[in-house]
This record gives C-alpha cells, structure tokens and sequence, in this order.
C-alpha cells in the first residue's frame, strides 16, 4: 500500500502544479480495473483512450498520461498489482466539482472498455 500512496503523492503533486489557474478547483479521482495484469500495457491503454478522446496537450511519462479534456485536466496512472488485473486510476481536476467527475468517469469508462486481442497482454 504504501508504494501507491507514494505514486499517487507524487501524481498529485504533478496534476496541481500542471493544472490551469483558478480560484478554486476541484478534485475527482475514479479507479477500474484493466483488462491486463500488465503495468505497461495498462499505460499504453491510456495512451489509445487520450488519444482516442482527443485530449489536447497530451503528454506522458513514466508515472502518468495526461492531458485537456472539455477543459479539464485529467492524469491518468496505473498500478500493477501482480497477477491481478492492474488499476487505472483517473484524476481530473476542474473549476467545478461536476464537470471533474464527468471526465474522470468518462476516462475510467473508456480504459475499463478496452481490451487486449494479442498474447501476452
């Protein structure tokens, strides 16, 4: 637990640092499992999704793929959690509470979706 709550503060750090200026923004996060165990393809299904959802700015690393949606910033990150699927763990932040939980839930959706047809995976 305690490497995921370390990803997930450094993620943190990166996303409000990385978010446009506002007076106030708001924070959504929504989790889902992956159809792979695989961290890395994991990741490359967040590439498809955010390019698939015409994120603007897009970019990734490492640690997460993230980009604009309708306005808000949305980073994506995975765990792998060995032999279990692997988690994709959206994060949007936003002027208001509403429209961060739309495109993370909309994110979380799209990866959930998306399924790997080679082997291994």
């Amino acid at each position: 637990m305690s490497k995921i709550f370390a990803l997930t503060v450094v993620v943190l750090s990166g996303l409000f640092s990385s978010a446009p200026a506002a007076k106030a923004q708001s924070l959504y996060f929504e989790r889902t499992t992956v159809s792979t165990s695989s961290e890395a393809t994991c990741y490359r299904f967040a590439g498809d999704v955010a390019r698939n959802q015409s994120f603007q700015n897009m970019h990734s690393n490492r640690l997460e793929v993230a980009g604009v949606k309708n306005g808000v910033y949305v980073s994506i990150t995975c765990v792998g959690r060995g032999q279990q699927s692997a988690l994709a763990i959206g994060m949007a932040v936003a002027p208001n509470f509403g429209a961060a939980q739309q495109v993370a839930q909309l994110v979380a959706d799209r990866i959930r979706g998306v399924r790997c047809f080679d082997s291994p995976c």
